[in-house]
């Protein structure tokens, strides 16, 4: 028998095969079950005299890869490829340069403590060109706003009524959705369990409703794919997401305790929620002045001095601003959310909190968020541009041109939900140390890699909860515009008064019912960096956090 050393190739997963040229000639050497790519291995070989050898299992010689058992929390400054379970079975290059990634969030964050005594500005160029859409935005809504109401009155006195009956109809819806949106949230404080159960539920429920009503109109093949789509909703929440719900319950009465303790919060939501709604209408009326000044042409094959290019880009930019601003308001919630929630985790400037929180976000974190802000609105823009050409090329017939299309929308679409995904952890670190939003990413990755947070974050459903939330106060405030649509106008403005209702709840229900989100996200990430403040404060969560790690490193 002779002894061989070889190395375990790039690609190599435990437990398959690789051949090694030894001087008996090729043997197939199987990868050990603690082999990670780039580790050595030793293996005996028989002698030439002897038939060909079988797959031989190899020894790991060194450190190896992750076993369970180990230490599941690692000091980021200490990371190695061959202690994070997160790193292994990726290729070794790609790994050594995550654990660099690592270690820059670990020295950032050694530099950057919680709660400083000064915060400098952070990414303040960004404010300037949002100042610069502001005040855009807003030159156009004074500039329309004496345009349009001649235009409407132009038509007709049955049409000014009409567009005034649908304001009326869209802020009763609004305002109905904002008061669903405030009851959410209190009623988050007194029953997280009620509030958890009835947003899984709800969205499930509304398919099967509406497909009840779409059988009644005689949609029959349309009615019955929502209920059974409603149905199978119904079946995962309460199979896949029953052993979740528990441990989503204790998550929100923790930050729901917090909310309790810091009412104001809620103030803070309502006056995104206007600011959201006023924005939204600026943009609205800055558009519908745009379509009145550069109407489309009837022919779409004719291409000499077409305007409709330039008109096309207009249209874009519009689309980003609004986009720009919306997220901007909403994070700027989340900023002020992420400071309270950070604050009664470190115990530090309590009394306070809210205002510290506000100011921070308002200042020195404001140009973070308006950088974090504008790179999901320019992915969103890309998104609706290419779903725009896709129609386009559907209209023409051009199926390989739509596949194409179909695919690079799928994949702009990834890259818009993961950014807007990871900035809402990014902003945590914002709203503690002050850092500017490229800092942040950096120093979220290398806690939450280093404390295995993700396999937490795996059996989280406060995404569904909040989604589902939102569109529970949405679906209030569509009935709402509905119904007094129908009692001023008839049924010709209950559709309008619907929309601008369930628009309206949308985002009102959004920033109200996030700070469910923003505390979760708070609380995990700080605990991924210290869990001694949970432990004390919480035990029982933080028991749970630990318990749910361990229980996914030994599978």
């Amino acid at each position: 028998m002779q002894m061989i050393d070889a190395e375990v190739p790039a690609g190599a997963a435990p437990g398959s095969t690789f051949m090694v040229q030894t001087p008996s000639g090729l043997v197939p050497v199987q990868v050990p079950p603690d082999a990670v790519p780039g580790q050595h291995v030793q293996f005996s070989v028989v002698q030439p005299s002897a038939p060909p050898a079988p797959a031989t299992m190899g020894t790991v010689v060194g450190a190896g890869g992750y076993r369970s058992g180990r230490q599941y929390r690692v000091n980021p400054h200490e990371a190695r490829v061959d202690n994070l379970p997160l790193l292994q079975g990726i290729p070794v290059k790609d790994a050594e340069r995550k654990v660099q990634e690592i270690h820059k969030g670990a020295h950032l964050a050694r530099e950057r403590p919680p709660f400083p005594e000064h915060r400098p500005l952070q990414d303040a160029i960004w404010t300037a060109p949002f100042a610069l859409a502001c005040a855009v935005v807003i030159f156009g809504a004074i500039w329309s706003s004496g345009k349009l109401p001649q235009a409407v009155f132009d038509e007709g006195e049955q049409e000014a009524l009409a567009a005034s009956s649908m304001a009326a109809a869209g802020a009763a819806g609004g305002a109905a959705s904002m008061l669903a949106a405030l009851g959410f949230a209190f009623l988050a404080q007194r029953s997280p369990a009620c509030v958890v159960w009835t947003s899984l539920v709800f969205g499930p429920s509304l398919w099967i409703a509406g497909g009840g009503a779409l059988l009644l109109s005689g949609q029959i093949f349309l009615g019955g794919f929502c209920i059974a789509l409603g149905a199978l909703a119904l079946f995962c929440v309460f199979t896949c997401y029953r052993s979740f719900i528990p441990f989503m319950i204790k998550i929100v009465e923790a930050v729901s305790g917090v909310v309790r303790e810091n009412p104001m919060m809620l103030a803070v939501s309502v006056l995104g929620s206007l600011l959201s709604v006023a924005w939204s209408l600026a943009c609205g009326m800055a558009i519908a002045s745009m379509q009145a000044q550069f109407p489309r042409k009837e022919s779409r094959y004719s291409h000499e001095n077409d305007p409709e290019t330039g008109t096309y880009i207009l249209f874009a930019v519009a689309l980003l601003i609004f986009i720009w601003g919306i997220q901007v308001f909403y994070n700027v919630c989340h900023v002020t959310y992420c400071g309270v929630f950070g604050r009664w985790y470190f115990k530090k400037e309590e009394e306070v909190a809210l205002r510290r929180s506000v100011r921070a976000a308002m200042t020195t974190s404001f140009g973070s968020i308006c950088f974090g802000s504008l790179l999901i609105a320019a992915v969103r823009v890309m998104q609706a541009l290419v779903r725009q050409a896709r129609a386009n090329a559907q209209e023409d017939g051009n199926a390989i041109c739509c596949i194409v299309l179909l695919m690079l929308e799928c994949f702009v679409s990834c890259i818009g939900d993961i950014l807007e995904y990871f900035s809402e952890w990014a902003y945590v670190q914002c709203a503690v140390r002050g850092v500017s939003f490229v800092d942040a990413a950096r120093i979220t990755y290398s806690m939450v890699t280093c404390s295995n947070v993700e396999y937490i974050i795996q059996d989280l459903l406060i995404n569904s909860v909040v989604s589902l939330g939102a569109l529970l106060c949405g679906a209030v405030g569509a009935a709402v515009g509905a119904a007094a649509g129908c009692a001023m106008q008839g049924g010709e403005l209950a559709a309008a008064g619907a929309i601008i209702g369930l628009f309206a709840g949308l985002l009102s229900g959004g920033a109200a019912i996030g700070v469910l989100s923003s505390g979760t996200k708070t609380i995990l990430a700080l605990w991924a960096e210290d869990p001694e403040p949970l432990r004390r404060a919480r035990p029982d969560m933080h028991e749970e956090f630990e318990q749910r790690i361990l229980g996914k490193l030994s599978e």
